[in-house]
């Protein structure tokens, strides 16, 4: 079974203020950016659909990068921002995910047949399920295990696995929207770039 520490004694550097503010404007502008970007494909203009990777990619990318980055300056303050930003990402995804299942629905579509579709909902469920345990357990005013390191552990990581599925998956759904290598690439690589200093 894998202990707390057994990851190679792996412990990430804690970001400077310098790095992390502009973590959080990068995280922020992606999300706003690369959310309209694919929001408007492949047609080339907003409609009712947009509203899905838009709130999608600000909530899963955006919020949930920023409350990632958050967490890792430490303290008191920055975990209770950590859940506020967390749950926020939820909500937006929530809302995302209202917007699609009624946009298949107003077009007489079926839902849950692409990978990108089960995948968005298995990572949906998992983030809720983390967020639980964030709350529930771990809060640091009102957790009720608030001080088990495996607990903590398992959180710390299993919400890093479920957030590079995260952007994994708004790849896949770019891709049945457009094959456009230049709109692929603006939205692809900056994820790449971000993701060793959020998620690792």
């Amino acid at each position: 079974m894998v202990k707390p520490g057994s990851l190679g004694k792996y412990k990430p550097s804690k970001p400077t203020t310098g790095m992390y503010w502009t973590l959080v404007l990068v995280l922020t502008a992606f999300g706003l950016g690369g959310g309209y970007l694919a929001g408007i494909q492949p047609a080339g203009q907003w409609r009712y659909f947009s509203w899905h990777p838009f709130l999608m990619t600000l909530g899963m990318v955006g919020f949930a990068g920023v409350a990632t980055v958050t967490k890792k300056m430490g303290g008191y303050v920055n975990t209770k921002s950590h859940a506020v930003l967390a749950w926020g990402s939820v909500i937006l995804s929530l809302c995302g995910l209202y917007c699609i299942y009624k946009n298949k629905e107003n077009n007489g579509y079926s839902h849950l047949k692409t990978a990108h579709s089960r995948f968005g909902l298995a990572v949906f469920v998992s983030c809720v399920g983390l967020g639980l345990v964030g709350s529930i357990v771990l809060h640091p005013d009102f957790g009720i295990d608030k001080a088990n390191q495996t607990i903590r552990f398992w959180h710390k990581w299993g919400a890093r696995c479920v957030l590079t599925m995260a952007w994994i998956t708004s790849v896949l759904g770019l891709m049945q929207l457009t094959n456009d290598s230049y709109v692929l690439l603006s939205f692809g690589i900056p994820l790449l770039v971000l993701f060793p200093f959020v998620l690792m």
